[in-house]
């Protein structure tokens, strides 16, 4: 026993080096720096200092209308890792929340890696299932993920469910309590972690448990009544402890109906599996462009390689009458034809006249929101318990072995070095932005959202310590994903338009009091211009216009603090 807790502890070790080491151009400098880029990283670093700040100050964790003034917006319908940022609110309080950004995103590959090691532990000698456990947690899909979606690279849950479902269908030696009340309690930390992978997993899981009843007709019978007693204890401890948080998501404020993303977009391509993209560090110049016709670039996650691809084919061959490979192989190929969409793409070609399974999924709720390249995570599970197999099963030269495993994995490394980027903010707001009130109302150009190109905004606010609310934001609202509500007003539209570069014509008579209507109908106390790639010029112009030349230069901001007042007053009458 003591070996094997040494062995496990040397494997997450492992794990957890490997990570820091990808994530080396973010650990060179972790409070300066995160990992990856792109606008999604802002919204988690945002989420991780949320939810200290809301307990710290008597607010309600799963609504906020710190962004998005005043309409707010429910956390619950984004991704906000509730449950990770409680977790690691101690090192977010003490380190700042870019380190724990890197914290997470760091121990998200290693810790995932090692819950599928003990996962495959089930079926393997442990030096096997650490092999296994190495290709879930650091294969293609969790390197295209931790650019900018920790909330995919937190991907303990599946493994997790593998064996628990396993003793809960298969072994049935534990105690019934035990096995229901563990599933239950990853399920409901798993809904405060991410519910796209929460549902993603239990539609795989439903359809494994129905493959796998398919395949032991027979056993049924005397599996039955632990099963049912088992997963019905995990559905009460579960429903205990999501069921407030879903309440506020369903019935609450700011909910949103029908499908977040364009359905039949971020999907896998069927040359995805084979073609290396630029994400790769061993890839060609004609493999680029061929990947990069792929559609939802954002999504390309499924590369697999064409030496695993042989390794996994010939596992299949040379053990087909074995259950358990006959199962992860038939259950593998499920959640490819699910990957691709519901419609085949090659070579960024769209088929539409092949209708494929996800057709079915897509037109249920909840399950509308799951992007079908997303369930590569899962192939790749599946792949690591086949190469954990292998490497227990097969009998070779420990040298021939190696060779094996180098032509595995050598393809599936990232580009590196891996991506990072730098969170200086504004003088101003890194030194706590006394200047304004606590809660106070104010307006930050650029704006923050998609049509604004940027949610630097989010990352100032988060430096001065949430002291100020916004009425934008890139987040998730009845009104607009991932854009503010007042995302049509005339003034919005004006700065969406000088953040993205357009020249725009002086301001009529009738626009400019829209805007001050819109400023003074918002509430807003105060407006900052920050730093801008493009357009602060224009962009400090337009305030000038509408609030008058009474800016204050301060901490590398431009700052009009009687803004409202100055609404108001050049307003007139607002409707």
């Amino acid at each position: 026993m003591r070996r094997l807790v040494s062995f496990s502890g040397a494997v997450l070790a492992a794990y957890l080096a490997l990570a820091a080491a990808a994530f080396w151009t973010a650990w060179r400098a972790p409070t300066g720096r995160w990992v990856g880029y792109g606008f999604d990283p802002i919204l988690f670093i945002w989420s991780l200092r949320w939810l200290p700040f809301a307990l710290a100050h008597g607010h309600d964790p799963f609504t906020s209308n710190y962004l998005n003034y005043p309409d707010g917006f429910n956390l619950m319908w984004n991704t906000s890792i509730l449950f990770p940022a409680f977790v690691l609110s101690p090192i977010t309080l003490l380190f700042g929340t870019v380190f724990s950004y890197n914290v997470l995103s760091t121990v998200a590959l290693a810790l995932s890696g090692w819950c599928a090691y003990f996962a495959f532990r089930r079926y393997a000698r442990r030096e096997a299932a650490a092999v296994g456990g190495l290709l879930y947690g650091f294969s293609s899909f969790m390197f295209g993920q931790a650019f900018n979606h920790p909330h995919l690279t937190i991907a303990l849950f599946p493994p997790l469910v593998l064996l628990l479902l396993d003793e809960i269908l298969v072994r049935q030696r534990g105690r019934v309590v035990i096995a229901g009340a563990l599933l239950g309690v990853a399920t409901g930390l798993q809904v405060l972690t991410g519910e796209e992978l929460a549902a993603a997993t239990a539609l795989v899981a439903v359809l494994g448990v129905a493959l796998l009843a398919l395949l032991h007709r027979a056993e049924l019978r005397s599996r039955l009544p632990y099963a049912a007693r088992a997963l019905a204890l995990a559905a009460v401890v579960a429903v205990g402890i999501a069921a407030y948080p879903l309440s506020v998501q369903f019935t609450g404020p700011n909910r949103v109906s029908g499908p977040i993303q364009p359905t039949g977009f971020h999907v896998l391509d069927a040359l995805e599996f084979v073609v290396p993209t630029h994400r790769q560090e061993v890839t060609f110049h004609s493999a680029n462009h061929l990947g990069a016709k792929f559609t939802g670039q954002s999504e390309i996650d499924g590369y697999v390689g064409i030496p695993l691809l042989f390794l996994v084919a010939f596992v299949v061959a040379r053990w087909r009458r074995d259950r358990l490979v006959r199962f992860a192989a038939l259950l593998g190929a499920i959640v490819v034809l699910l990957s691709l969409g519901p419609r085949l793409h090659v070579a960024g070609h769209t088929f539409g006249a092949v209708r494929l399974p996800w057709v079915i999924p897509q037109r249920f709720p909840v399950l509308e929101n799951i992007l079908p390249a997303r369930l590569a995570l899962f192939l790749f599970l599946l792949l690591g318990l086949l190469l954990a197999v292998f490497v227990d099963r097969i009998r070779l030269p420990r040298l021939g072995l190696v060779a094996i495993l180098a032509a595995v994995f050598v393809p599936l490394v990232p580009n590196l070095p891996y991506p990072s980027t730098a969170s200086a903010s504004p003088p101003f707001f890194e030194s706590g932005a006394h200047e304004l009130g606590d809660g106070s109302v104010t307006l930050v150009a650029p704006f923050a959202g998609v049509s604004g190109g940027t949610t630097r905004p989010m990352l100032w606010q988060e430096a001065a310590d949430l002291r100020f609310r916004m009425p934008e934001g890139y987040v998730i609202n009845r009104s607009s994903p991932f854009d503010p509500s007042s995302r049509n007003s005339t003034l919005f539209r004006r700065m969406a338009r000088i953040q993205n570069g357009e020249s725009v014509e002086p301001l009529t008579n009738s626009e400019r009091s829209e805007m001050r209507c819109t400023l003074a109908r918002l509430g807003v106390r105060t407006v900052i211009v920050g730093p801008m790639q493009v357009g602060g010029r224009e962009m400090d112009r337009l305030f000038r216009d509408l609030l008058g030349d009474y800016a204050t230069s301060i901490g590398g901001v431009g700052l009009w603090s009687d803004a409202l007042v100055a609404a108001r007053h050049g307003a007139g009458g607002c409707a």
